[in-house]
């Protein structure tokens, strides 16, 4: 019996100790989610009041859909940029993005639509 020509190849090493996940950078990614929220639903407010204060009702309007995509971009920014952390990076600061991304989206979007919509009904309402 003959034996395969040897290829090279060997066993690789075995994975090194595992990488800890660390509270404070936990708290550090939920931090960055949450501004990224207050920046998102601070733009779409500010671009809502700017459209009221035309004739046109409809540029308000706009505001809330600027809003709503910030809202989806701020999504794929946080899954991402979560992930990649997780893998790649910290840990914890990976973690902490989607964690907070999760428990603001809750709360902020329900908020900043709310104020964009008194907005546009105290400037004359949607006609």
């Amino acid at each position: 019996m003959t034996f395969p020509p040897p290829s090279g190849w060997t066993v690789p090493p075995p994975p090194g100790p595992p990488r800890p996940i660390r509270t404070r950078k936990v708290f550090i990614g939920i931090g960055l989610a949450t501004l990224g929220q207050i920046a998102a639903i601070g733009i779409g407010v500010l671009a809502v009041y700017v459209g009221s204060q035309t004739d046109n009702n409809d540029n308000a309007v706009l505001g809330i859909y600027l809003e709503v995509l910030l809202q989806v971009v701020l999504f794929g920014a946080c899954l991402a940029l979560g992930i990649v952390w997780i893998v790649r990076r910290d840990r914890g600061i990976g973690l902490g993005l989607l964690i907070g991304w999760a428990v603001t989206v809750l709360v902020f979007p329900v908020a900043g639509i709310g104020v964009c919509i008194a907005i546009i009904n105290n400037m004359g309402g949607l006609s």
